[in-house]
């Protein structure tokens, strides 16, 4: 299973998680790249935030995504629409803490990933473990999926906008093949 996170964001100067905030439309040359990358036939898996639907929707213009909102990033609650600097500093929390910790009205990491884990399941249910299919998510969604074998370490993994990050589930377990892989050459 391949995820591929959306394009950058146009920032509106606040704090943004799982609201809903325009991306930046992939250059041809991106495009180009990730696609040399990819399989030729695959099934394809887009959160429903609007990043990521218009990042999928310019990646893979002649392929009709499954808009999963199980593949949304971490709901931040009170804290989204709020800005930058208005947010609480939680730096000195452990990874464990961290894991665990929810901001008002939202979710923390460990209930997005059991929300994230849940969907992955049914999508390997639905699909054949040998088709290819691919997920256009969040940053949160791919640590959520790869929690399922690092636990809360997750939280150390940083992707960058259009990276690929390649996982291979198993019946017992998972192989990560790569992970932020780059298309900027």
């Amino acid at each position: 299973m391949i995820f591929i996170r959306h394009a950058p964001v146009v920032s509106d100067g606040l704090f943004y998680g799982s609201r809903d905030i325009e991306c930046r439309t992939p250059t041809s040359a991106e495009i180009e790249n990730i696609r040399e990358l990819l399989p030729g036939e695959f099934n394809l898996f887009v959160s429903s935030a609007a990043r990521c639907v218009k990042t999928a929707s310019h990646l893979f213009p002649r392929v009709r995504p499954l808009k999963l909102d199980a593949l949304k990033e971490q709901d931040f609650g009170s804290w989204e629409g709020v800005p930058f600097e208005k947010i609480p500093n939680i730096g000195s929390l452990s990874l464990e803490e961290l894991a665990d910790y929810r901001p008002a009205e939202g979710e923390s990491f460990n209930e997005m990933s059991l929300r994230v884990n849940v969907v992955i399941d049914e999508i390997l249910k639905k699909t054949d473990f040998q088709d290819p299919s691919i997920i256009v998510a969040h940053a949160g969604t791919i640590r959520a999926a790869i929690s399922k074998l690092v636990g809360k370490s997750a939280l150390s993994f940083k992707f960058d906008n259009l990276s690929l990050s390649e996982l291979i589930f198993l019946n017992d377990g998972m192989i990560i093949n790569y992970l932020n892989r780059s298309i900027i050459r």
